[in-house]
């Protein structure tokens, strides 16, 4: 099969490799879309793979084509999208339900090899039956759209609040769209750069400016998704007293907390909140419910989507990210098509 191979730091290659054999409770699945997450840059430029050669890629849906045990042949040719973290199953945490907090997990994608290929090996247990009104590029963004639901339902939204969310990438646009379903009456962006505040209007922000504008909106709710340290700093602001500030982003680089902010902390009374991953299991799944309302909500979910890209043109244009060359918002690879780039309307 055709896959993208990081070699070592920056050297992303599409090559030929062995087809992967699904073993005991493992199927092998056919990847129609998989998409390019925010942690894949510093995972292929930077110093975060745990191992060279890697096959990246947790975001992605497809179809199941091999079992590698009896309890793998019922999904054998079922649409599915694949919950990437796997869980140990045996730590305190996994037996209470908090996979996403395992003390053990083992991650498609970073920890053993991902779908930026054509097939990708994955637990059936880690398998998500995609709905028939569903399509694969949606299937791909459920797993950044559970990651982000799970964060909205951590902030314990209220009927009426005002939410704020900074960073309008695809997480933040995410963000704003489960917090307006959850009930918000006002759901502003704040965001620097004026192309992805201009691609936010097709979702569901009343207000989207500059962190830097002056203004005296105040909220219950807000989300740091940018993973900007200044956007985290200058959000200690926009929060209301007892308000609640959830931190979705990861920061890169190390940056301080000065007195003034940490006095904000306290004479506010503010709750701060940490988002990490989904929550996954056969009850409360956020994986279940960002699916069905995918189902209900048609099309929505593939507003976020910027581009679809070939496999070839995948290493040039994750350049091209890293450079800043290119504007983007969700970016999609299609492992079996032949064409070239296409950008989303």
């Amino acid at each position: 099969m055709r896959a993208l191979v990081l070699k070592s730091k920056g050297q992303l290659v599409l090559e030929e490799v062995p087809l992967p054999q699904p073993g005991k409770g493992e199927v092998l699945v056919k990847v129609w879309a998989c998409g390019i997450c925010g942690s894949d840059l510093p995972r292929i430029f930077g110093d975060l793979a745990y191992f060279y050669p890697l096959v990246p890629g947790h975001e992605f849906a497809g179809e199941v084509v091999k079992a590698g045990c009896d309890l793998g042949e019922k999904w054998v040719g079922e649409k599915v999208t694949v919950y990437p973290l796997i869980p140990c199953r045996k730590c305190a945490f996994c037996e209470s339900g908090y996979f996403e907090l395992c003390d053990a997990y083992d991650y498609l994608g970073s920890r053993r090899n991902g779908a930026f290929a054509e097939y990708v090996v994955a637990p059936v247990h880690n398998l998500v039956a995609l709905p028939d009104e569903v399509s694969f590029e949606e299937g791909a963004l459920t797993e950044p759209a559970a990651v982000t639901l799970h964060a909205v339902r951590r902030a314990l939204i209220s009927p009426g609040d005002r939410v704020a969310v900074f960073g309008l990438g695809p997480i933040g646009l995410l963000t704003g769209y489960w917090a307006r379903l959850s009930g918000a009456s006002l759901v502003a962006g704040f965001e620097v750069d004026p192309r992805r505040r201009d691609f936010a209007k097709r979702f569901a922000f009343d207000v989207i400016m500059s962190p830097n504008e002056e203004e005296d909106l105040l909220f219950e709710k807000v989300f740091e998704a940018s993973g900007n340290s200044s956007a985290f700093l200058q959000s200690f602001f926009r929060v209301q007293k007892r308000g609640t500030l959830v931190l979705l982003g990861n920061q890169e680089k190390e940056f301080t907390i000065t007195p003034k902010h940490f006095s904000l902390i306290l004479r506010k009374e503010l709750t701060l909140l940490g988002s990490w991953n989904s929550h996954f299991t056969a009850f409360d799944s956020d994986w279940e419910r960002v699916l069905q309302l995918a189902k209900a909500e048609r099309g929505t979910l593939k507003r976020v989507i910027s581009h679809l890209l070939p496999l070839h043109e995948v290493p040039g244009f994750l350049e091209a990210m890293l450079r800043k060359e290119v504007f983007y918002s969700k970016v999609i690879i299609a492992p079996w098509a032949e064409g070239g780039i296409s950008v989303v309307d």
